[in-house]
């Protein structure tokens, strides 16, 4: 129940956001260089070769395999609030605006970087590759690898998790279920989220250690005046 209370209070959080932030001037948690993307996980494997066919090969296995329990959480909206039930009454102890503004923030600049280098290896989705898949949940025709669920999931778990340090480990493992749920959905290879996790936590490794964010810990703790 308290949890769920938790969860209410936050999502109310949610709603007042957008007029709160028209005016704000958004920090710099991922400068710009500051990873070396292409370089950390290097290129996917070719269409048609044998690592390529195996990739597939646990796609369609998974596909086979997967639960309707499976099927419902890789058809949950990745964002903020996904990872709130985990935080529970914790979020009655910090200022849940500033959080979710600061994670928003931090997201759409590591969305940014990433998204670029998606379109460098262009690897089309299993579904596009393969009739026999069939995807669920949130299936984009866009460029596969590396999987910015994957990505995004690592950098969720790890800044919440500076902000409540005593549900790491339970922040981290909804991250990584959530990153190999998108195999079991269908709409990534192996490949593309364990690139995806080595990525995310190499840009968390960045956003953690910037004045900025630093600063913005503070703010949601409390402990320094908000400056939005």
């Amino acid at each position: 129940m308290i949890k769920r209370s938790a969860f209410i209070v936050f999502l109310a959080f949610v709603v007042s956001w957008p007029a709160y932030a028209e005016d704000s001037v958004r920090p710099v948690y991922l400068p710009a260089g500051s990873v070396d993307a292409a370089a950390l996980i290097g290129p996917p494997p070719a269409l048609d070769s044998k690592a390529f066919n195996t990739q597939m090969a646990i796609v369609l296995w998974l596909q086979k395999t997967r639960t309707p329990s499976q099927v419902a959480f890789v058809e949950t909206t990745l964002n903020t609030e996904r990872f709130a039930p985990v935080l529970g009454a914790s979020l009655f102890e910090v200022d849940g605006l500033e959080l979710k503004l600061t994670i928003d923030d931090a997201i759409d600049q590591v969305r940014a970087d990433y998204d670029a280098l998606k379109a460098v290896y262009d690897l089309p989705r299993p579904f596009q590759v393969n009739d026999e898949v069939h995807p669920v949940g949130d299936a984009r025709p866009v460029a596969s690898y590396p999987s910015g669920h994957a990505i995004r999931a690592a950098v969720y778990a790890r800044l919440l998790s500076a902000v409540f340090p005593k549900h790491e480990d339970a922040l981290l493992d909804l991250s990584r279920r959530i990153a190999f749920g998108r195999v079991i959905a269908g709409v990534h290879y192996p490949v593309d989220v364990v690139a995806g996790r080595k990525l995310g936590h190499a840009y968390a490794d960045v956003i953690v250690e910037q004045p900025a964010f630093k600063a913005a810990i503070e703010r949601i703790r409390g402990t320094q005046p908000p400056t939005r």
